[in-house]
């Protein structure tokens, strides 16, 4: 009987996992909104903060929800650049405030802060870039369908040119949080959550991009095993093996 509830209550409550994260992304911007550079941003440990994030970065369960904007390519668009934007508002915390330098010294002073940035909201853009990943692993999800019901050779050129600016967009991204794995400001804790989330659509990642890129990807994490973390090695090993396939297929042709 139990399980039997649980099935039918499901769906209501993914469901509501899409209305809950509009609503609590309406709630956070309205707090980013209030920040001072003395308050700061809202943070995980703050009260009721952390109730947002769990609406707002839980992907797996999002796209989950049967909801006809998810089927959506546009609307699933404007939700990943949501999310993104918040990152975004996370790591540039300050860099708008005027400040009386010019030159050398204002790129030295914003990169300071960007520095203490990551510092400060590391745990809040770790789960925001995380969420990322689940989230364009959705997008090309309905790319591949949208573009595997109709021949190569049928597709327009403004067609091919779409495929190919959202493999670059979205492959670009992918890249980024990949090689997060190498940069000194992130923790382990931080790192691992990017990375798992890297790891668990890598392949779908990985077949956007041309093999060429694929491969010099690969390279770029050569010294990634120096002095790694052991909680790092099994996501970076299966980025590395969705990496080594040399086939091109799906959107990979258009890129």
């Amino acid at each position: 009987l139990f399980c039997l509830s649980s099935a039918l209550v499901a769906p209501a409550a993914w469901a509501d996992s899409y209305s809950n994260f509009q609503q609590a992304s309406g709630q956070l911007e309205a707090l980013m909104s209030k920040a001072t550079p003395q308050s700061g941003l809202p943070r995980l440990g703050d009260p009721g903060v952390a109730q947002l994030f769990a609406h707002i970065a839980d992907g797996p369960r999002l796209f989950r929800a049967p909801v006809a904007a998810l089927q959506d390519v546009n609307q699933s668009v404007a939700l990943c650049e949501r999310s993104t934007n918040l990152g975004k508002s996370y790591y540039q915390f300050g860099l708008t405030r005027p400040l009386p330098l010019s030159g050398a010294e204002l790129q030295q002073a914003r990169r300071e802060q960007v520095t203490q940035n990551l510092a400060d909201y590391g745990d809040e853009m770790a789960a925001l870039f995380a969420f990322g990943m689940h989230c364009h692993a959705h997008l090309i999800g309905l790319m591949e369908k949208e573009f595997s019901s109709q021949p190569l050779q049928e597709v327009s050129s403004a067609e091919r040119m779409r495929a190919r600016a959202f493999s670059k967009g979205s492959s670009t991204m992918f890249v980024n949080v990949v090689q997060f794995v190498q940069v000194p400001f992130w923790n382990v804790a931080q790192k691992k959550r990017m990375l798992e989330a890297a790891a668990q659509h890598a392949a779908a990642n990985a077949n956007l991009m041309a093999p060429p890129l694929r491969e010099r990807l690969l390279t770029s994490l050569a010294d990634a095993d120096k002095d790694l973390d052991p909680a790092l090695a099994p996501a970076l090993a299966a980025i590395r093996q969705a990496l080594s396939v040399t086939t091109c297929t799906g959107l990979c042709q258009y890129y």
